[in-house]
């Protein structure tokens, strides 16, 4: 079985990142691995057979949580040190990825003492499985984890799933339009919600960089077999003459690059169809 995964760290520190790259991915085939300053967030994104990408995330918290402070994050909601963990099918049987990154959750929460929350397709029958929620982005979080009892204390909580691929991108303006981002961020977010099909599944928030001195367009596109990042684009050009620059985040598979020509990904960033 061959699986992707894109844990999110909250930390930034290139040479940290760097190390531990070095140091624990010897096994798995590295696509990404890049961290932002004003988000206080480091995103790994890595692929290969099941029991050398499971060992592997187990082989960078070793590496990365005893570095991590948390009072140090950034803009970005947040949970925990390995603030989310979701595995990703690339081939082989969902039934084995789910219940593979099932036992890798409760082992994790054994060996660190951080508590787990399962989500989307890895969570238990019955159980809130929306990332937002179990993240506390839409207000605090009542539900029970699923491994472990009380937030560690250093490294507060994890979220850990199996998903399907998404695509995550950034729109890059000047600060001076953070009023006009977070305007197109919530008409993003209503247009989803009435069923425009160019925003099915997208995800949207805005933010402030201030190191960076840029307003960010953050988007997750959960869907992206029946969206567009071209036409994303398209709209927002239309919505605002400001210039704006465009950044993948993670990974992209090869069957997705007709749809997104306005992003420029790095070779090791796309992942191709098996």
């Amino acid at each position: 079985m061959k699986i992707l995964a894109v844990p999110n760290w909250t930390f930034f520190d290139p040479d940290l990142c760097e190390q531990g790259i070095q140091h624990a991915c010897g096994e798995v085939f590295v696509h990404y691995a890049k961290g932002d300053v004003d988000h206080g967030r480091t995103v790994t994104a890595f692929s290969g057979e099941s029991v050398a990408v499971f060992a592997t995330m187990t082989a960078l918290c070793n590496f990365f949580l005893p570095k991590i402070e948390l009072r140090k994050g950034g803009v970005h909601p947040f949970a925990g040190a390995l603030d989310v963990a979701p595995f990703v099918l690339l081939k082989g049987s969902e039934r084995e990825l789910i219940s593979g990154t099932r036992a890798w959750a409760s082992s994790f929460s054994e060996r660190f003492h951080i508590p787990v929350r399962l989500y989307e397709k890895a969570a238990l029958p019955g159980q809130e499985c929306r990332l937002p929620v179990l993240r506390g982005q839409l207000g605090p979080v009542s539900v029970p984890f699923d491994f472990g009892h009380v937030d560690h204390p250093e490294w507060g909580y994890s979220v850990v799933g199996v998903r399907d691929f998404l695509l995550a991108v950034n729109f890059n303006f000047p600060i001076s339009s953070l009023f006009r981002v977070r305007e197109l961020a919530r008409e993003i977010r209503i247009l989803r919600e009435s069923g425009d099909s160019v925003f099915e599944g997208v995800r949207s928030l805005a933010f402030q960089l201030t190191h960076q001195n840029l307003a960010q367009l953050s988007l997750n596109l959960t869907a992206p077999d029946r969206t567009s990042v071209d036409q994303i684009d398209a709209w927002v050009r239309t919505k605002t003459e400001v210039a704006f620059s465009t950044e993948l985040i993670g990974v992209i598979r090869d069957v997705d690059l007709p749809k997104s020509t306005c992003l420029t990904p790095a070779r090791s960033q796309i992942v191709p169809t098996l």
